[in-house]
């Protein structure tokens, strides 16, 4: 017998963006499932140890948050477990993030759905998508047992790569005016590290000498995350371009990346001080992808009038990290936004233009290249997925949505407009 899930809100994807829309339409009243694809929840924080939050707070020495609501709380559940939610703005920088450990962003993500009326599971993969007309009418996935519909009046679409959208068939955009996306790294976790601050000049220094040395790394520039008083931390370095997200391209991907690992490994135990005894413990698994498809949505969000600081009547989120480019080997390019100063996000970015009854949360969102190096960001993602949640679940009966609602039912729930 056909396993089928009814229920009023449907998010695909248990990241950042996904986790706060699920709870985000929940609290505003709808009946929702969640759907993730992995064995955990987190997204990038926990399949790819991307173990820094960026965009909750502005930049510079006298930063603000500027994500509250639902990511806030995650933040505040992770300081019960040792998490420093009040960081310095970074020396290298100045952008201002929070690191963590990503098994306490699993602990956390769990305790909070467990705690919701939210419907939850993983090991569940969509694999197709049924658009009559404009309106999503279900999602069909699986799982070891077969399959089973997932059958709402509004979706969420928090994959990360917009794979509701494009199984729907509704046209996407990739990358900027020529198609190009930025590079995805393969972070790892490195053990026995000295307990100082570890700076990206410092990093650029050993992997120039190491080039020159032959030792066969590919991007000369990064960041390892890490407190100052651990001796683990997260190199986010290994780096490549995705042109496409087909298996036979991540499986290439991944293991080129996995190559990659030991030769920075190599070459921090022969040129960085303190570096001699590291070790590597774990990758990954997963690539992070910084740049896929995106959504054409009411509005566009561009970079060049984000690093303006607009603000506008019918924002829903804040954004505040610079738009951060890894297009290139030797460099990483920052477009700042002024210290201690934000943007607005519309809802509009968050609605599917081609699609009556389905939104996007994360770095799916409606922007430009440009500014997508800067929503992409999970502190963002927290703040679009809880208003996409909001707004999926506020628009169920209804063929427009009203933005004054979503603002209030937003604040209520103590978020940041």
């Amino acid at each position: 017998m056909q396993r089928i899930i009814e229920c009023d809100v449907a998010v695909i994807g248990g990241g950042a963006a996904g986790i706060a829309a699920a709870l985000g339409a929940s609290r505003a009243g709808a009946k929702t499932v969640l759907i993730e694809r992995n064995p955990f929840f987190g997204g990038q924080a926990t399949n790819s140890q991307v173990t820094a939050y960026c965009g909750f707070f502005t930049r510079g020495e006298n930063y603000d948050q500027v994500v509250m609501g639902i990511g806030n709380e995650v933040l505040q559940r992770l300081e019960k477990y040792g998490t420093n939610i009040h960081p310095r703005p970074s020396k290298s920088t100045g952008n201002v993030s929070v690191s963590f450990n990503p098994e306490y962003v699993k602990l956390v993500m769990d305790k909070m759905l467990e705690e919701s009326n939210v419907e939850y599971y993983l090991h569940a993969q969509m694999y197709s998508v049924v658009n009559e007309c404009g309106e999503i009418q279900e999602i069909k996935c699986t799982d070891d047992e077969g399959t089973f519909i997932v059958r709402a009046q509004a979706y969420v679409d928090a994959s990360g790569n917009a794979n509701v959208v494009h199984f729907a068939g509704i046209r996407t955009n990739w990358g900027d005016d020529e198609g190009k996306v930025q590079q995805s790294s393969l972070p790892f976790r490195l053990d026995n590290l000295p307990k100082v601050e570890i700076l990206k000049s410092d990093i650029e220094a050993a992997l120039a000498k190491a080039k020159a040395a032959g030792i066969p790394i590919k991007k000369e520039t990064g960041l390892i995350i890490k407190p100052i008083d651990r001796t683990y931390g997260y190199c986010t370095i290994p780096s490549t371009i995705v042109p496409n997200l087909s298996a036979e391209t991540l499986t290439k991907t991944e293991m080129e990346l996995r190559s990659q690992v030991h030769a920075y490994v190599e070459a921090f135990q022969k040129y960085m001080p303190g570096f001699e005894n590291i070790i590597v413990s774990q990758s990954g698994p997963a690539v992070g992808i910084r740049e896929a498809r995106r959504i054409i949505g009411d509005k566009i969000l561009k970079g060049e009038e984000i690093i303006m600081a607009p603000k506008s009547d019918d924002s829903v989120a804040r954004g505040a990290w610079s738009p951060e480019m890894h297009k290139s080997n030797t460099a990483i390019k920052y477009t700042h936004i002024p210290d201690n100063e934000y943007f607005s996000i519309p809802l509009g970015c968050l609605k599917v233009k081609d699609a009556r009854n389905l939104w996007a949360a994360g770095r799916t969102i409606s922007t430009d290249s440009l500014a997508l190096g800067s929503v992409r960001v999970m502190g963002t993602g927290f703040a679009t997925g809880q208003a996409a949640g909001v707004a999926a679940a506020l628009t169920l009966d209804r063929p427009e949505y009203d933005v004054k609602k979503v603002q209030e039912e937003l604040l209520r729930q103590g978020a940041l407009i």
